[in-house]
């Protein structure tokens, strides 16, 4: 038997299928290492100044990838991994072709479930995104130009971001994030409580109305690229159109990639590729102008 619907139309084994990232590829661990060798790469051909302290916790860490003229934009990279998993370690593998293009690029370091809440890991980028406007200056950094991307998990604290009235924090301006980019993220967290992640996440109804972008609601109305692989999984696709058709919706500038022959793990690697179109995006939102390959 197949089972009663429990998320638009799926049985539970079928929902789990959908929110299943790792089993779209035959071996994950190949992209992991790519993530991770490339940023060991980044470090050792880049300046980069690494274990910044943006707060008070033991995880409250930043690597900052020095650009090449003062003034620069800012680009804060939020990596993914489920909530539970990778690190700022495995999140400067861009920071060599935005550095290049003329960007200060940050890998964030934040702490992870079981020893937080998604609620508070929100709390802790936001302590980032507040440390960054008031110090960046110092690393040759624009702090009237933040910029923010985020991958998988990452992506949904960038939506977490956005959600955030930044005129409300003493010394902020209210348009402190100038653009995002939300990639192979989830703008709807509910069916992720109600999949086999769940006993990992332990989301309670409440978190996933104060995480998730679509049922919470953001204060931003930046521009937004929203791209996905167009080999991840058909819930995942849908999210994100779900994604950009709402931003759109509130008058804010959207542009949607669906990207081809790319999937969950590689789709992140097409936006750190200078030929890519994604990448040529994120770059004219930060007023980098047209890249060549």
């Amino acid at each position: 038997m197949s089972g009663p619907a429990v998320w638009h139309g799926f049985n539970q084994a079928e929902l789990d299928v959908q929110y299943n990232s790792r089993g779209t590829v035959e071996d994950v661990s190949v992209y992991l290492n790519q993530y991770s060798g490339r940023t060991q790469q980044a470090k050792s051909s880049q300046p980069c100044v690494a274990d910044l302290a943006y707060g008070p916790h033991a995880d409250d860490k930043l690597d900052i990838y020095l650009p090449r003229h003062a003034g620069a934009p800012v680009l804060v990279f939020l990596h993914g991994g489920d909530w539970r998993t990778l690190s700022k370690d495995d999140g400067g593998f861009a920071a060599p072709a935005f550095v290049e293009a003329g960007a200060l690029f940050v890998a964030l370091d934040f702490s992870r479930v079981p020893a937080v809440t998604l609620p508070d890991m929100g709390e802790q980028v936001k302590r980032a995104l507040m440390w960054l406007f008031s110090n960046v200056a110092t690393y040759g950094g624009d702090p009237r130009r933040i910029h923010i991307a985020g991958h998988s998990s990452g992506a949904n604290l960038v939506g977490q971001l956005l959600m955030v009235d930044w005129s409300l924090e003493a010394g902020m301006p209210g348009d402190l994030i100038k653009s995002a980019v939300f990639m192979s993220g989830l703008g709807d967290l509910e069916p992720v409580r109600l999949s086999f992640r769940n006993e990992k996440l332990a989301l309670t109804p409440e978190d996933v109305t104060r995480v998730s972008l679509l049922r919470h609601g953001a204060f931003a109305r930046c521009p937004l690229v929203v791209a996905v692989g167009a080999n991840e999984t058909g819930d995942y696709l849908r999210q994100s159109r779900d994604v950009a058709t709402w931003w759109k919706s509130r008058g804010a500038p959207c542009q949607l990639f669906e990207l081809e022959g790319r999937h969950h793990f590689d789709a992140v690697l097409d936006w750190a590729e200078p030929s890519s179109d994604v990448f040529k995006a994120q770059c004219e939102l930060m007023d980098l102008g047209r890249v060549e390959p």
